[in-house]
């Protein structure tokens, strides 16, 4: 039954690992043993990650989603009548993405203050570098189509 340990994220194990070792080598094996300790497994991984930071990961997902979609239209183009048009949804696209980060930014100035607000710690703040990253995408997809 000591594998179950491993099933739990690395920083629980460092805290609790060795006295869970101990609970363990103390009770008998049972479903209700097993089915508790699943639980807790469960539950552990929960606030492990509730506790991370992954927005920004997230958010760097969706970058890298978007510059692949990018990578994908741009390698299937065929006709100049396909790349005057994609020109303009990418500068649109890169627009809009810029208006809304500099939303984002004034929303998140109001909600905690102008210095905390370009600071990479709130949530608005991640969101707005991320839509600048967008339109720093779409801005140079929207250069390489028109030369």
């Amino acid at each position: 039954m000591k594998w179950f340990i491993y099933l739990y994220p690395k920083s629980w194990r460092r805290r609790y690992g060795t006295e869970l070792i101990e609970v363990i080598k103390q009770t008998d094996m049972s479903f209700k043993t097993i089915f508790d300790l699943l639980l807790g497994v469960i539950d552990a991984w929960h606030i492990e990650l509730r506790e991370r930071e992954i927005y920004g990961f997230r958010m760097s997902q969706v970058l890298a989603l978007i510059s692949l979609i990018n990578v994908l239209i741009i390698s299937k183009l065929i006709s100049l009548r396909e790349v005057i048009l994609l020109e303009q949804i990418a500068l649109i696209v890169a627009m809009l993405s810029f208006f809304l980060a500099i939303v984002v930014l004034i929303v998140n100035m109001f909600k905690v203050g102008i210095i905390p607000a370009f600071s990479i710690k709130t949530r608005l703040a991640k969101i707005s570098v991320g839509l600048m990253g967008s339109y720093a995408i779409f801005f140079v997809t929207f250069l390489v189509l028109a030369n």
